[in-house]
């Protein structure tokens, strides 16, 4: 089943700063907020050009992996891959471990390392799995496991709050190929704050308050986050967020130094639960 989406665009996008170094090929995947569809931009640069898809298995995120060129999902018991063109879900038949899963209140965010090119879902919870793909080459391959869950690092400005994570992104998303190195970011809708996150040891550090036009910005724990790279050391970082007291959600470029957020369109739906980008293909 496949229907066009119309979304309010509010900006010139095509002359929008963020997206004048040749990031009008990436491309946008958006679920909406029940996981029952995919909403694909064939470019962030026209996000009103969209198409959607239904899924026919519902997911709670979703990621990119660079290595394949393959969209997958996590879902209740499965990670899957979509085909986004249908919204065809196949189930990879993974293994969870007795102590990796999510609770269903959970904010489920997922994206993969493309250094190891496996993918970790973290939560709002503070669950912080790891999904290792069928290919990995030991034992850990096609199983899902959990790691360390999050927390703040000693003498951080969070430090003993409890972390509200609801979107994470690896730096060097480098279509086709693994990385050399990747660094992972993530967002905590209750610090309001871009942090960073060690990975399997889970310590969080802020990098700094999530701000639009200058004035720090009180987000939801909906939408999402990702990074496409062109090349290693060169990032680009999206964002959906929605504001606290607006009506729909917006799509923003984020800069990973600061945590500054630019408003690039207003989606015109409070429906995203999870956003991933990729190159165009």
């Amino acid at each position: 089943m496949l229907r066009t989406l119309t979304l309010t665009t509010t900006l010139a996008l095509a002359t929008a700063p963020a997206l004048a170094d040749g990031h009008s090929s990436t491309m946008g995947y958006a679920l909406s907020a029940d996981g029952s569809s995919l909403t694909v931009m064939q470019s962030i640069v026209a996000p009103a050009d969209a198409t959607t898809v239904m899924l026919s298995t519902p997911v709670r995120s979703i990621a990119w992996r660079p290595v394949t060129g393959e969209l997958v999902g996590y879902a209740d018991g499965m990670i899957v891959t979509i085909n986004p063109m249908t919204g065809e879900t196949t189930d990879t038949m993974a293994s969870f471990m007795d102590d990796a899963m999510i609770g269903d209140d959970a904010v489920v965010a997922f994206d993969f390392n493309n250094a190891i090119d496996a993918v970790r879902a973290v939560s709002s919870m503070g669950d912080n799995l790891v999904y290792f793909p069928t290919n990995f080459g030991d034992d850990k391959a096609n199983s899902v496991r959990r790691f360390r869950d999050m927390f703040y690092a000693e003498g951080d400005a969070s430090e003993g709050a409890e972390p509200l994570i609801f979107a994470n992104a690896y730096t060097n998303a480098i279509s086709g190929i693994k990385a050399g190195g990747t660094f992972q970011y993530a967002l905590d809708a209750r610090a309001n704050a871009l942090v960073s996150l060690a990975n399997n040891a889970g310590t969080l550090n802020t990098i700094g308050l999530i701000s639009v036009d200058g004035a720090p910005a009180d987000v939801l724990p909906v939408g999402g986050f990702d990074i496409v790279s062109p090349e290693e050391g060169t990032d680009a970082a999206y964002a959906v967020l929605q504001i606290d007291g607006a009506m729909t959600a917006g799509l923003y470029s984020i800069d990973l130094g600061t945590g500054d957020a630019t408003l690039l369109a207003d989606l015109g739906t409070a429906d995203i639960g999870s956003f991933a980008v990729s190159s165009g293909m």
